[in-house]
C-alpha cells in the first residue's frame, strides 16, 4: 500500500509539470468542481484507508498546494503525508464529474468556481474579456497602454531586452520581438501583438532589423472612447458624442449626432 501511494505521487508530480509552458506561465491546467470523499491510507498497520471528511471545492491540479496550505484541516493531514495528499487530490480533480482541460491566455491565473471551472482572473493589470462569466482573453483596455508585459498608465516605455541581431526572437511563447524607435539597431522589445493597443497585431513601426507585420494604434481610430486589441483586431466598444459605431471595427462621424449632441451640450462629452 505504500509503495502505491508513492508511486501514485510520483504520477502526480508528472502531471503537473505539462501544465506550465517554458516562459513559466500557466496556460494548460485540468478543473473541476470536486464533492467526494477524501481517504488516505493511514500511517499505522494495517494501513487502511481513513476518511477525513468530504471535500466540496471546485480546484485546478496548479492550485492544489495552495489550497492545502490555506485550509487548516489539510495542511495538519499533509504533516504526516503531503505527497500521497497531493496525489489523492489530483485524482479526485481528474475524476469528478465535469471535470474539464482548460485553456489560459496570457496575464491570467486558474480561478475555478462553481459553473465555471475553467475561470480565471486576470493579472499584470489586464481586463477579462468579454466581461461576463465566460471571458477569454485577457486585454489591456483604452486609456491604458501595454510595456514589458504589464498593463498601465506608463511615461514612455524603454526597452528592457538588448541582443545581438543574430539572436532576435528569442521572446517568450506569444510575444513578438520589434524594435525600438530611437534606441539603436541593438534594441528590441518583446509585444504581445495580440493585446497591445498601440501595437495591434504587429509591431508599432516597421524595422528591416527586425522584420514582423506593421501594427495599428487603436488609440488613433478617429472618434474612438473605448476599444480594446482582440486577438490582433482593434474592437472598438464606444464612440465619443458625434459619431456612431461601425461594427466593431471603428467610428463613423455622424453630423446629426453633432447636432443632437450641441443641443443638449454633449459637443465635447463622451457617451
Amino acid at each position: 500500500m505504500q509503495f502505491t501511494w508513492a508511486y501514485t505521487a510520483i504520477i502526480a508530480s508528472a502531471l503537473l509539470a505539462p501544465f506550465v509552458a517554458a516562459t513559466g506561465t500557466l496556460s494548460v491546467d485540468v478543473c473541476g468542481e470536486v464533492d467526494a470523499e477524501l481517504k488516505l491510507p493511514s500511517l499505522l498497520p494495517p494501513f487502511k484507508p481513513k476518511s477525513f471528511g468530504i471535500i466540496k471545492e471546485c480546484l485546478c491540479i496548479s492550485t492544489i498546494p495552495e489550497y492545502i496550505e490555506s485550509n487548516l484541516l489539510l495542511g495538519a493531514i499533509a504533516l504526516f503525508g503531503k505527497k500521497a495528499l497531493i496525489a489523492e487530490l489530483t485524482l479526485m480533480v481528474n475524476n469528478c464529474a465535469g471535470s474539464s482541460q482548460c485553456h489560459y491566455p496570457s496575464h491570467s491565473v486558474p480561478s475555478c468556481k462553481s459553473g465555471s471551472p475553467c475561470y480565471f482572473t486576470c493579472t499584470d493589470g489586464y481586463s477579462a474579456y468579454p466581461s461576463g462569466a465566460y471571458p477569454t482573453q485577457c486585454v489591456c483596455s483604452y486609456p491604458y497602454t501595454e510595456c514589458n508585459g504589464k498593463c498601465g498608465t506608463f511615461r514612455g516605455c524603454p526597452s528592457t531586452y538588448y541582443a545581438k541581431r543574430e539572436i532576435v526572437g528569442k521572446c517568450s511563447e506569444g510575444y513578438t520581438a520589434c524594435g525600438v524607435p530611437g534606441a539603436g539597431a541593438k534594441s528590441w522589445d518583446c509585444i504581445d501583438t495580440q493585446t497591445d493597443l498601440e501595437s495591434c497585431g504587429g509591431c508599432p513601426y516597421s524595422d528591416l532589423s527586425y522584420p514582423s507585420p506593421l501594427g495599428k494604434d487603436c488609440t488613433l481610430i478617429s472618434g474612438v472612447s473605448d476599444v480594446a486589441c482582440v486577438k490582433g483586431h482593434c474592437v472598438v466598444h464606444k464612440c465619443i458624442s458625434g459619431y456612431d459605431l461601425k461594427g466593431t471595427s471603428g467610428c463613423i462621424y455622424s453630423e446629426d449626432n453633432v447636432v443632437l449632441a450641441a443641443q443638449y451640450g454633449l459637443e465635447h462629452n463622451q457617451l
